[in-house]
């Protein structure tokens, strides 16, 4: 019959082991598998302080990808102005002049900052994309109830702020893959910041899939 069992750990230098004590008049395999069990928890030690370890070091994301992805964030924000501008002046949403003229001058930034301009392109043609997405529904919700009390800023000055977003976007990508390429398990923060009115999971997937193909310059 069990009368008694304790068990702490204990410490000899730098090395932990299990020590458990045992008093019991009848039973010398319940004492075995006792032994037995204290030895296979020493054991498991190393590897619990090695995780605990790892995981302090392991760098987290959320710092490095949130500021780009709140750019991101805020070059859609514009949207707004541009679909009201164009439905009071009766323009289309797409303009594939305007769209050719951005993704080039996106190419030649990219290549200044050491990006590399063929891997930068599908991440501006993205961003194209989930505009004039953003812009259709707009478009979508004021045929159903237009809102009233509100102007769009004039085209001309949000594009010119849209420029420089744009700019400043391709310069935090520069900054942030001299740190190593973006990865997958940065897209729940990617995601999180990127938030704007009208976006879609979906768009903001299309997004983030072509930013991870992007790559510095050779």
């Amino acid at each position: 019959m069990i009368h008694e069992f304790a068990s702490a750990i204990v410490w000899k230098g730098r090395t932990p082991f299990r020590r458990s004590t045992s008093i019991t008049n009848e039973d010398p395999g319940l004492n075995m598998v006792l032994i037995r069990l204290n030895q296979a928890m020493v054991g498991l030690l190393p590897l619990l302080f090695a995780s605990l370890f790892l995981a302090a070091q392991t760098p987290s994301f959320a710092a490095e990808i949130t500021p780009l992805a709140e750019k991101v964030s805020h070059r859609l924000s514009y949207m707004k102005d541009v679909a009201g501008y164009k439905a009071q002046n009766h323009l289309p949403i797409e303009d594939l002049a305007q769209e050719a003229k951005v993704l080039e001058s996106a190419k030649s930034e990219a290549e200044k900052l050491g990006l590399d301009p063929g891997t930068v392109g599908p991440f501006i043609v993205a961003q194209i994309n989930a505009a004039k997405a953003v812009e259709y529904r707009y478009l979508a919700d004021w045929l159903a109830q237009p809102e009233a009390g509100w102007q769009p800023r004039s085209l001309d000055r949000v594009r010119q702020d849209i420029a420089q977003l744009s700019k400043d976007i391709l310069q935090q990508v520069a900054q942030d893959l001299k740190s190593g390429p973006f990865t997958p398990s940065e897209r729940p923060n990617f995601f999180k910041a990127v938030h704007e009115h009208n976006l879609k999971e979906a768009d903001k997937q299309q997004l983030f899939s072509a930013l991870l193909a992007i790559r510095l310059a050779k």
